[in-house]
């Protein structure tokens, strides 16, 4: 047996060395080895693609394509193929219609794959002189090759129908697989059609409805989510019902945000936890969820500054102190969001933007906010965020609020901060930010309090706690 694989792989060998010159051989031998293609080689490949452009010839190319030893040679031959704008493509992906290959991608810590054929077909369509009308047919000619051979590949199918151009035919089809597959990736295409009589079909799927439903958000879908408001948790649900915009759905965006308020209790995460259903609810700005969104500052302490921005246009500038101050007066820590997340059209620019990573700086610029509005107000919220801002966040605090007047009319907190904080690393980021503010007698009161807390700091915090009383001397 062993000798009959041998034989075998042999014959492999000698045919493809048969097909290929010596040079084409010698540039694709980097690529034997591979078991992915990672970020890390992308100009390696680039540079063997570049050279095969240039030494290989179509048969060549096209050998390898079909016959290649693994799926990396198949890929990069594809690729050449494509950038000489070849049509013996169409073939080649004709061939790996029922093909189970899989190319992985990796990154230094993702890996994802895909099939092959599924690089062919956006080979295919990434040639350089085709214009869009191309594109438009090759992608109908492509996906009805994909649906005229049985059995259907369904991974292939379900990827490439994502660029199905709309025909009725094209739906007929789509729609007969839909029945058949139960394919909620297929069901989502076929609702874009928005046709009536597809609406039971769509609610038949249940929990695997909610993308569809997004595609074709009919007010007659309604009534099945109020019934399903439970899967409120999981995002497709939202995406689906941020995509209405009336009364009616309204009250589902109620009943929506007070289950996940419940279910939130269960993880201890406080208002944290519902930044992300809030985003979700204004996904698509509709202003009539807004009020809702704006209350929950009122309830739970949490804001984005699109929803505060609405406020501010819709009401005076008496409602709008009065509304930051009741909710500044709730315990805990604000919860405030720089921009909608789901919202990246948008918010492009925010992407890598510091409020985007940097609690702090987004209470900052409520803190501006409300220093605009009032005196009062302001010097409310700065106290109020001083007796919720975790000790760890105190240091920088200080120093972009740059106000340490109003820090200073708040020594009480500080001291009784230091004193009940348990963490010496806290107390380390605490002291530093103290120190800023240039008040040697509140300095040395609280380097006093924490001398005296030696029984707090026991264990594997005891050696902590003596260096820190070493690095921190009165002044």
């Amino acid at each position: 047996m062993k000798r009959t694989f041998s034989l075998i792989a042999l014959l492999i060998v000698f045919l493809v060395c048969a097909q290929v010159s010596d040079q084409t051989a010698s540039l694709i031998n980097p690529l034997k080895k591979l078991k992915s293609f990672s970020i890390l080689d992308e100009e390696k490949i680039r540079d063997i693609e570049k050279q095969l452009y240039k030494e290989a010839d179509t048969k060549e190319l096209c050998f390898l394509a079909e016959k290649g030893s693994n799926v990396y040679i198949k890929a990069t031959a594809i690729n050449v193929l494509s950038e000489k704008d070849n049509s013996k493509l169409l073939d080649i992906f004709n061939k790996h219609i029922f093909s189970k290959e899989k190319i992985v991608r990796t990154t230094s810590c993702l890996s994802s794959d895909y099939l092959l054929s599924t690089h062919i077909f956006e080979a295919i369509l990434n040639r350089s002189k085709l214009s869009e009308d191309d594109k438009e047919t090759l992608k109908q000619r492509m996906l009805f090759e994909v649906l005229d051979h049985k059995p259907v590949n369904r991974e292939l199918l379900e990827v490439i129908s994502l660029e199905a151009p709309k025909s009725e035919e094209m739906y007929s089809r789509l729609r007969k697989l839909v029945v058949e597959m139960r394919s909620d990736v297929l069901l989502a295409i076929i609702a874009e059609y928005k046709k009536p009589q597809d609406i039971e079909l769509i609610k038949s799927f249940g929990k695997d409805a909610y993308f569809a439903i997004e595609a074709f958000p009919d007010p007659q879908f309604l009534p099945f989510m109020k019934e399903n408001v439970k899967d409120s948790k999981d995002f497709p649900f939202m995406f689906a019902l941020s995509n209405f915009c009336s009364e009616e759905a309204k009250e589902i965006v109620i009943k929506a945000i007070e289950h996940n308020k419940k279910e939130n209790l269960k993880n201890d995460c406080g208002n944290a936890c519902l930044s992300t259903i809030y985003q979700q609810v204004y996904k698509e700005k509709c202003t009539l969820y807004y009020p809702l969104l704006a209350n929950l500052w009122l309830t739970d302490k949490i804001i984005s500054f699109d929803i505060l921005e609405y406020y501010e246009m819709t009401h005076t500038k008496k409602e709008v102190e009065k509304f930051l101050s009741e909710g500044f007066l709730k315990p805990g820590e604000a919860e405030i969001m720089a921009f909608n997340e789901y919202n990246l059209d948008d918010n492009l620019d925010n992407l890598t933007g510091e409020l985007t990573f940097d609690p702090t700086l987004r209470l900052i610029k409520l803190l501006e906010k409300t220093k605009k509005i009032s005196d009062t107000l302001y010097d409310k919220a700065v106290r109020n965020s001083l007796e919720n801002i975790d000790g760890l966040y105190l240091d920088s605090f200080i120093s972009e609020l740059k106000d340490n007047s109003v820090i200073l009319n708040n020594k009480d907190i500080l001291i009784e901060s230091v004193k009940v904080n348990k963490k010496i690393n806290d107390l380390r980021f605490m002291i530093k930010g103290i120190e800023t503010l240039n008040d040697n007698d509140l300095y040395n009161n609280c380097i006093t309090i924490i001398s005296q807390r030696k029984i707090d700091f026991l264990g594997k915090e005891a050696k902590e706690y003596e260096e820190f009383l070493e690095d921190h001397k009165f002044k």
